[in-house]
């Protein structure tokens, strides 16, 4: 029995030192060898480089570019409130696209009974001013009285791919802080200047939310209606709208 014990112990002793030796030498000088580089362990041996599961990284690589798209806008999110004297009467997303104050939104968020339109970001509430509003595309441009202010990048819609990655941001009042959400989809369809997304919207508050891509840059505009429903208008539309 003593002798069987003995037996294992060496058998586990020359088996690590042989792992460590192949780790070290044999494997290291292999991957210098042409034959033996068309196998992948061997390969990487040489440089020490760890080996990746392919989809893995892909996934990794496209949350981080996802969470910078994100703090790359959040800046510039707004909430929007139409006001009858002391009464809320409605209540939506909107962005900053200049950095003297102006700002757009749904047109869902005019109404002809509003006495006062207040903008909340950065912890604090500004008046707003209802410049003019597009019926046909329900766009709204207000502006507060601020300068200095972050504004999105406007991309260019023949830039965008079909398939290509889209995350609705959408902002909520809490307290005086602005509480942000996601959705995420893709794009299903490009055509005569329109732009389906694979989306639908449970929040209402993502009315006049933007849509944007990976590198955060706004390519539409979502209209959300009370029962989830959810239209984008494409960037093209916004900047004829604005003058940009």
């Amino acid at each position: 029995m003593y002798r069987k014990i003995i037996n294992v112990f060496l058998i586990l002793i020359i088996g690590g030192f042989g792992g460590i030796l192949a780790d070290q030498f044999i494997l290291p000088y292999l991957s210098g060898v042409p034959f033996f580089t068309q196998f992948e362990f061997i390969k990487h041996a040489g440089n020490g480089t760890t080996i990746i599961n392919p989809t893995e990284e892909i996934i990794i690589t496209e949350n981080i570019a996802i969470e910078e798209s994100i703090d790359k806008i959040s800046p510039c999110l707004v909430v929007v409130q139409s006001y009858q004297n002391k009464r809320m009467l409605n209540q939506g997303t909107g962005f900053l696209i200049t950095s003297d104050g102006f700002l757009i939104t749904s047109g869902d968020l005019v109404s002809l009974r509003a006495s006062q339109y207040l903008v909340f970001r950065d912890g604090h509430s500004s008046a707003a001013k209802l410049i003019k509003k597009d019926l046909e595309n329900n766009l709204a441009l207000f502006q507060i009285e601020d300068s200095n202010l972050p504004v999105v990048s406007l991309v260019d819609l023949e830039n965008l791919e079909l398939g290509e990655r889209v995350i609705l941001i959408g902002a909520e009042l809490i307290g005086s802080d602005l509480n942000e959400f996601v959705n995420l989809g893709i794009i299903r369809n490009i055509n005569d200047g329109t732009l389906e997304i694979n989306l639908s919207e449970e929040n209402i508050l993502a009315n006049g939310s933007p849509l944007i891509n990976i590198r955060g840059e706004v390519i539409g505009l979502n209209l959300v209606d009370s029962k989830g429903l959810l239209k984008t208008i494409p960037v093209n539309k916004i900047k004829e709208f604005v003058g940009l």
